[in-house]
């Protein structure tokens, strides 16, 4: 055989493995750590509910989306809800911190791979996730 066929098949055989080490790894991923804390990619903006009422209003779960709760700490005003891997995504833990500000609540969405991912997907993602949240709480969206 050609040596560029052989390099090829090598190729192609190395990034299906990584592939499925990579969807092994974001299955088994758990995403309570970011009770504790927040992911470097945060997206923030202020509700006039209560921190109170913004955590009634998304223990329902976030509209239009279908990630779900994966940990909650009421006490403490946080949440972690989580999708699952898509064909173009390993899927995403998205941690919400809630906090008192002014006469309402400032929410501090992040976002993070279940896997090992970066880049506009990610970006994409978090921005949807947001205008979910958004949507849960009456806020306008920037759409």
């Amino acid at each position: 055989m050609d040596g560029a066929i052989v390099g090829a098949i090598i190729g192609g055989a190395i990034g299906l493995i990584y592939a499925g080490f990579m969807m092994l790894k974001a299955k088994n991923a758990k995403g309570g750590k970011y009770l504790n804390q927040m992911t470097s990619r945060v997206l923030s903006f202020e509700a006039p509910q209560s921190p109170d009422g913004v955590m009634a209003a998304l223990a329902g779960g976030v509209k239009g989306r279908p990630a779900t709760l994966e940990a909650s700490d009421p006490a403490r005003r946080r949440l972690v809800f989580t999708d699952k891997a898509t064909l173009t995504t390993f899927g995403f833990f998205y941690p919400i911190h809630v906090t008192a500000s002014g006469g309402g609540s400032k929410i501090d969405v992040g976002i993070v791979s279940r896997g090992n991912q970066w880049g506009p997907l990610v970006t994409k993602a978090h921005n949807i996730f947001l205008d979910g949240v958004k949507t849960t709480l009456g806020v306008a969206t920037d759409a």
